[in-house]
């Protein structure tokens, strides 16, 4: 199978983004507040750049917008590509942290990534780990291996629920993301969840850390079938 695509750019000045942005995502683009401008101009052209990438097409020809799984809202919810000749398109997930905007793509299926800042302002080490532990640690579940390992179990958690389609509207406690030493390993240990976030039977779940930098913990995660080998093909694109 191809290898799941990550794309990642550092996030640019909005006023260097929007002549390349479509008509689309300029109204998008206005609608945003202003903080926010600049991440979401970046991540609207990476995304679309990304896709362009792995189908061959122009990126004039793509567009990629938002659909909610549960009420098909276009509003909010997972991106979707769309060719303008209708062609094949990768699933994608998008995730924005601080300075840096990550896109995945995968032409197997569903994917899931995640990228959070180490550090945020206003916000000390010691408080930002209580909060992370009462909403993701699932019961008896050590946090990630390594610096941050709570920022760390997060991103994972975040990645394989972004994956499973359901976003944060399933509880992150009814996963676990860690092993008993601590590296990346989905089983979901609420029965009533489970059925939401196990794509079909048969399926495991791949899930792995990335490496962005020294500034930000990032995960990527897909429900693979078991004869698929997970690859990873994982890289900068420069945003104007």
């Amino acid at each position: 199978m191809p290898p799941i695509r990550v794309r990642r750019a550092d996030v640019v000045p909005a006023d260097a983004v929007v002549p390349r942005l479509t008509a689309e995502e300029r109204e998008r683009l206005d609608r945003a507040a202003p903080g926010d401008r600049d991440g979401v101009a970046s991540s609207l052209l990476l995304a679309r750049l990304a896709v362009a990438e792995a189908t061959g097409v122009d990126p004039g020809t793509v567009r990629v917008r938002r659909r909610c799984p549960r009420c098909g809202s276009a509003a909010h919810g997972v991106p979707v590509a769309v060719r303008a000749d209708g062609g094949r398109v990768p699933h994608l997930s998008l995730s924005r942290g601080g300075d840096l905007v990550v896109v995945a793509l995968s032409d197997a299926g569903p994917v899931g990534v995640d990228v959070e800042p180490v550090r945020r302002v206003g916000e000390g080490p010691r408080d930002r780990d209580r909060g992370l532990a009462r909403l993701v640690l699932a019961p008896g579940e050590p946090p990630a291996a390594g610096a941050h390992g709570l920022l760390r179990t997060w991103a994972r958690t975040e990645a394989v629920l972004k994956a499973a389609g359901t976003g944060l509207a399933a509880d992150p406690r009814a996963l676990r993301v860690s092993d008993a030493a601590g590296r990346p390993e989905v089983r979901v240990v609420d029965p009533v969840a489970a059925a939401a976030l196990v794509p079909a039977p048969g399926t495991r779940w791949w899930l792995t850390d990335l490496d962005v930098g020294a500034d930000y913990i990032a995960a990527l995660a897909a429900p693979l079938p078991p004869s698929a080998p997970a690859a990873l093909d994982d890289r900068p694109i420069p945003l104007p």
